[in-house]
């Protein structure tokens, strides 16, 4: 499956980005924020890509800008059905560039008009507010704060909860 949008191609992981990904999920800000190893070493890379290939209750992409640079990863896990959930993380010289939040878009309009998804779910680490940035850019509404819901570096973390209903998507709301 391959999803594009006005900047950026979406495709599965492949193997020769397992080098990437091992390098990007070093930065200190992605492992605090997010659910991933830490640390992040290549077999956690390996497996990430395997398990993305393979798995079908997500699906898993590659963001990548026009010009084939791959710049974050995006998933949308549909497991389970009536609580689809979307996550996703920008490597640090793609920061700052709306490319999460056209991503996120364009995963949110594949959801609600192929998919036939009810609700797409976001949840980021409390003090994450690059992550609720986007969210909010893409429409989410923010329900509150849930506490010790994710595991961030190997501890239970609080987090900040939302969610977009497919008649308060608007996929021009940048």
């Amino acid at each position: 499956m391959i999803l594009t949008s006005a900047r950026l191609t979406l495709r599965a992981p492949e193997q020769h980005d397992i080098d990437w990904i091992t390098a990007e999920l070093q930065d200190p800000e992605i492992q605090r924020n997010t659910t991933v190893p830490s640390p992040y070493s290549r077999p956690d890379a390996e497996q990430f890509v395997a398990n993305a290939r393979n798995h079908d209750s997500h699906s898993t992409f590659v963001i990548t800008t026009t010009a084939g640079q791959p710049a974050g990863v995006i998933s949308l896990h549909q497991h389970p059905k009536h609580a689809p959930s979307i996550g996703y993380w920008i490597g640090k010289s793609a920061r700052g560039q709306g490319i999460a939040t056209e991503a996120v878009i364009r995963v949110c309009r594949w959801g609600f008009e192929d998919l036939d998804l009810p609700i797409i779910t976001w949840m980021a680490r409390v003090g994450n507010d690059a992550s609720r940035a986007v969210a909010l850019k893409a429409g989410f509404q923010l329900e509150g704060t849930l506490r010790l819901r994710i595991t961030s570096q190997g501890r239970l973390r609080d987090c900040w909860a939302g969610s977009l209903l497919p008649e308060e998507f608007a996929p021009d709301a940048r």
